[in-house]
């Protein structure tokens, strides 16, 4: 116990029970000089007043007792922090306004009522700031104020009971201003959005925060912790290290772990919420950039696609002319049955690299429609063998084939496209003179055909790539086993249209390979006979035939193959031509009946030279057929929609040219295949 003036050196008196000792402010109020005070020495105090410090004494409740005139302060152990330091000890016997001077103009008339006669009063949570810990502080405190009465029964004293509620006023003040807070940082689009968010929290919390600065990087290091001021670094929370938030405090408050948990929290939602900015940022800068890549992307697959088309016209130009003249050959009996051979196979192999190229390219951009009819296996495989035995026979391989009789609906054009790919490529990768299989397994609904080589193999690490687009296996500098690495991936690609699917097995380099397609569910039973296909229109033999191509080579070589097979065609190599040669066979009475019309006519194209046609005295009756090198399905659709009747491919194919023309005006038992 600490000396003072106002200290007795009496000894404690056995009748002083009321008191108590043990504790610290009990041996105090013992020992106080109580004599020296206006309420005079221990011995000498009324009933009244010894009840009521008794009741005080003895609560573990904070309790404080005014008595008297000048209000002399008695008050207990549990009280004592609330005074924090300065205060305690020498407010005990200390008179009230001398104890309070800070508050007294908020605590004087409260008491005041109450020795009037005034009904005890009850404050709850309320505000009063004392001088404590060297400062103002802002202090909340739930109390009441209830009167003393003495012997006389006046009101001789103001009893306190009270508690400090600072901690849960400031935690719900803080709590509510950082839902607030989240909230306003919830609709944030831009850090200057976070900045105001912040600048609304302060207004609206002036008692925790006079302002707060946003820094970073250098100027967050650069700014020191001033005189009330307190610096809360991201990095100290491991967030947002470039970050720091510079907060101006309330000097009437304890910089406590209470309040800079507060001011941790307001910087760990300001950098949640610029690192979600970020985040969103960065998500649209890469939402933006796919997009731009996927208009790219799509900007050169439209090109691909446009590229392609164009290089299968120009390829097919001239192989029109080319075909055309190789069937005049063959109709005039000239004796170049070799060379002509030589040309057959060469053009049929260049077709076949430009189909090729035009499928991958309507296949990945999903312009393939499958022709589905049910037909039998045997036919479509037949046919598969008929376009890959060039090769074969070129290589005198030995080519096994074992296929049941069964029936199958599915595409039978690209099946066997899909089956002569493999045969093309088992030949091609197969020394001169190997061994071939082509088989056909049936179980339960699903249909296995295998092509089986003893050629050159896979390697392993190609196997896993094999029916990638323009993968290929070793080839020699003279490229003598040809293709362009696409066959196989349109093989993967049909079948997979089918519903089905294709592996590829090898034992390695030199130990040759097997191809299994698999087509589920399409197996047809013998009853389910597909009806008959219709025969072809005809018209009239000897029809006169109009031949419309800038290319000379081309139109003519048509026109003699026409006249070759029965028709008077008449050959014009621009639109102004073929309108003048129409009037005057309609002058003539001899207007074409059927009009082949090159699409990409210069100056007027195959579209505009039909709608001039029909508008000719007769051209109503005028059959069109459409003539282009490209043949992807819209070409033919917009010659569908223009009133052509079909819409041929260059080169012409026989069998499509002869489902146009009359078959009975070929000449007599001419084969032209």
């Amino acid at each position: 116990m600490q000396s003072s003036s106002a200290l007795s050196p009496v000894a404690y008196d056995a009748g002083w029970r009321f008191i108590g000792d043990g504790t610290p402010m009990r041996e105090l109020v013992q020992r106080h000089a109580w004599e020296r005070t206006p309420l005079g020495a221990i011995s000498t105090w009324p009933a009244s007043l010894r009840t009521a410090v008794g009741l005080v004494m003895h609560s573990v409740h904070p309790m404080f007792l005014w008595w008297g005139e000048q209000l002399v302060q008695v008050y207990n152990d549990a009280y004592v922090p609330s005074f924090g330091q300065g205060k305690h000890p020498a407010a005990l016997g200390q008179a009230g306004r001398e104890c309070w001077p800070e508050i007294w103009s908020v605590i004087g008339p409260q008491i005041e009522s109450v020795r009037n006669g005034g009904e005890p009063r009850w404050y709850a949570d309320n505000l009063v700031p004392i001088e404590r810990n060297g400062r103002i502080e802002d202090v909340y405190w739930s109390y009441t104020y209830t009167p003393v009465f003495d012997e006389a029964d006046r009101v001789a004293g103001v009893l306190v009971v009270c508690t400090e509620t600072t901690a849960q006023v400031l935690a719900e003040r803080r709590r509510h201003a950082l839902d607030l807070l989240a909230r306003s940082l919830l609709n944030c689009r831009d850090e200057a959005q976070v900045v105001d968010s912040m600048a609304r929290c302060v207004a609206g919390n002036p008692g925790d925060l006079a302002g707060v600065v946003l820094r970073r990087g250098a100027l967050a290091e650069a700014g020191a912790a001033g005189a009330g001021t307190v610096v809360i670094r991201g990095a100290e929370l491991q967030l947002c290290e470039e970050l720091t938030l510079v907060f101006q405090v309330s000097p009437r408050l304890p910089m406590d772990h209470a309040y800079r948990q507060f001011l941790e929290q307001i910087t760990a939602a300001v950098c949640a919420t610029l690192s979600r900015l970020e985040s969103d940022r960065a998500l649209a800068q890469a939402m933006a950039e796919s997009e731009r890549l996927n208009v790219d992307l799509n900007l050169s697959s439209r090109i691909k696609d446009e590229f392609l088309a164009m290089l299968g016209h120009e390829l097919r130009n001239p192989l029109a002319p080319i075909v055309t003249a190789l069937k005049l050959m063959k109709l005039r009996g000239a004796d170049t049955a070799p060379e002509q051979a030589v040309i057959e196979r060469q053009v049929e192999h260049l077709v076949r690299l430009v189909d090729d190229l035009l499928d991958v390219s309507r296949i990945a951009s999903g312009k393939v429609e499958l022709r589905k009819e049910t037909v039998q296996l045997a036919e479509v495989l037949n046919r598969a063998i008929e376009m890959a035995s060039p090769l074969l026979e070129q290589k005198r391989h030995r080519l096994l084939v074992d296929v049941p009789s069964v029936r199958w609906h599915g595409d039978p054009a690209r099946l066997a496209q899909v089956v002569s790919n493999l045969l093309s490529n088992a030949a091609r990768y197969t020394p001169a003179g190997g061994h071939i299989t082509l088989c056909t397994r049936i179980r339960q609904q699903t249909i296995q055909i295998q092509v089986t080589d003893d050629g050159s193999g896979i390697a392993p690490a190609l196997l896993p790539h094999i029916f990638d687009l323009f993968v290929q296996g070793n080839r020699q500098l003279d490229r003598a086993k040809g293709g362009l690495g696409i066959g196989l991936a349109l093989v993967r690609n049909l079948v997979q249209m089918h519903g089905g699917e294709v592996s590829a097995y090898s034992a390695g380099e030199g130990r040759g390979s097997t191809f299994t397609i698999t087509l589920p569910d399409s197996l047809v039973a013998e009853a389910e006979a597909a009806a008959p296909a219709a025969p072809p229109p005809a018209i009239a033999a000897g029809a006169r035939v109009l031949v419309v191509d800038d290319n000379q080579d081309a139109a003519d070589s048509l026109g003699e193959l026409l006249g070759a097979l029965g028709y008077h065609a008449t050959v014009a190599y621009d639109p102004a031509q073929a309108i003048t040669a129409v009037i005057a066979a309609g002058a003539a009475g001899a207007m074409p009946q059927v009009a082949i019309l090159d699409i990409g006519l210069p100056g007027m194209d195959g579209f505009e030279l039909a709608c001039h046609l029909r508008q000719l005295p007769g051209g109503a009756a005028l059959k069109l057929v459409a003539l282009s090198g490209y043949g992807q399905e819209h070409d033919k659709s917009r010659s569908r929609e223009a009133g052509f009747a079909t819409h041929l491919v260059k080169p012409i194919n026989i069998a499509d040219l002869q489902a146009v023309l009359p078959m009975e005006a070929m000449a007599a038992d001419v084969k032209l295949s």
